[in-house]
């Protein structure tokens, strides 16, 4: 009830105050340079929200285009003879190369599917897990390409985590593009509640042209992108400043872990056996127990001798926290000493994991990343129709200055003619 007391009263002040300044602005007093001081700071400001957005639809599809980048080396022919050699066998082959040291052995549940060795984060390792041959890397092009995008998009070209003045530009005009979007709905609501009057905000009208036809897209396009776009600028928000990813925890009853934003560190369980690699077919075969419905299984591959293994089973589509499990298995028996799923999380690692990929949707599938793509898509076109219309006024309030001097003139020259 307060809700619907207060909502048109705020509304009607909002539009008050913007009918003012529309009034005010096109008086006589202004000056000629104001006019267009006024439109260039906001084509300065929008211009980094279409950078933004535009850099968020490519890494909304950021590991489909990679695996596709990839995609000569990620599946081989299946042998009719043949059975996949044991992973211990490809691991001595990549070490043997000198490609690098691994850090993860990635299986996915295909026959046809290559076994991926992690090198570092970026470099991967495709092993055809038959032959045992190597056939080739990750494409260094596609990483490097989405690592520019990556930077184009935190922090404007400045370099990740140097906390730059691009950072700082782009994370406050988020943080203001996300006030935008809760005024902009207030806005954008019709005064009176009748279906012609909702159309004309919630539906594309043909044959409209020029600034009407831009009205229409900018009204439109605000309404259905608001929802997806005020996640994405929220958890946007989150990510770019401490104070508050530290508030989404406090707000959820749950501590900051320490040293991690919002992550989550597992402990490294010593075993008082201290012997040879582990078998890492046996390990795999035991995590395949574990969830028959995986889609991926992450082994990693353990640097200190006396530490449990890691196996990370996916059965999600890969940006999916929630279908993950974390196991720690004993290195010689395979057996389980730690699972950690995503419910056993605070809430506050629940609520952070889904800030990391409902960013980009990929926390709901393919889907969610479409909707994400269409909505970042929606603010480019927004920043244009916003653009064209903010010209078009200018124009027209240039047009009717200059009206009015000439106007002036002549009133002036017809009275030094009568008192001649």
């Amino acid at each position: 009830m307060l809700f619907k007391a207060a909502g048109p009263t705020f509304q009607a002040i909002l539009r008050e105050r913007h009918h003012a300044r529309v009034v005010r602005e096109t008086r006589n007093g202004d000056s000629e340079s104001s006019l267009l001081v006024a439109p260039v700071d906001w084509g300065n400001s929008r211009c980094i929200h279409f950078i933004m957005a535009a850099t968020g639809i490519l890494l909304s599809f950021e590991r489909q285009m990679v695996e596709f980048a990839d995609r000569d080396l990620r599946s081989v022919s299946v042998p009719s003879d043949s059975e996949p050699r044991p992973m211990n066998k490809l691991l001595d082959v990549v070490r043997r190369s000198g490609v690098g040291a691994p850090s993860g052995i990635v299986i996915r549940n295909q026959r046809q599917a290559t076994t991926q060795f992690s090198i570092g984060r970026n470099k991967t390792v495709f092993v055809d897990p038959y032959c045992g041959a190597i056939l080739g890397v990750s494409s260094t092009r596609a990483h490097e390409f989405f690592f520019a995008v990556e930077r184009l998009h935190r922090s404007l070209g400045a370099p990740l985590g140097s906390k730059s003045v691009g950072h700082w530009l782009a994370a406050i005009s988020n943080l203001l593009f996300g006030a935008l979007i809760v005024l902009g709905l207030v806005l954008w609501l019709p005064r009176k509640w009748s279906w012609n009057a909702v159309r004309a905000s919630v539906a594309f009208r043909a044959g409209l042209r020029g600034r009407a036809r831009e009205w229409n897209w900018h009204n439109v396009l605000g309404i259905w992108c608001a929802l997806p776009l005020l996640v994405i600028t929220l958890s946007g928000v989150v990510m770019s400043f401490e104070w508050a990813n530290a508030l989404l925890f406090q707000l959820s009853g749950s501590a900051l872990p320490a040293g991690a934003r919002g992550g989550e560190r597992h402990p490294q369980f010593r075993q008082s056996r201290s012997g040879i690699e582990p078998n890492y077919e046996h390990l795999f075969m035991v995590a395949k127990q574990l969830n028959p419905d995986w889609r991926t299984i992450t082994l990693g591959i353990a640097a200190d001798p006396n530490t449990a293994v890691s196996a990370m089973i996916d059965a999600g589509a890969g940006g999916q926290p929630q279908k993950r499990t974390q196991y720690l298995l004993n290195r010689d028996t395979g057996a389980v000493v730690k699972a950690t799923t995503f419910k056993s999380g605070s809430l506050g690692q629940r609520l952070r994991a889904f800030v990391r990929f409902g960013h980009t949707g990929e926390y709901y599938g393919l889907l969610g990343q479409v909707v994400a793509a269409i909505a970042s898509f929606g603010v480019c076109v927004l920043v244009y129709t916003g653009l064209s219309l903010s010209i078009r006024r200018l124009a027209a309030k240039l047009k009717r200055k200059g009206g009015n001097l000439l106007s002036g003139k002549v009133i002036e020259t017809s009275e030094c003619a009568e008192n001649t």
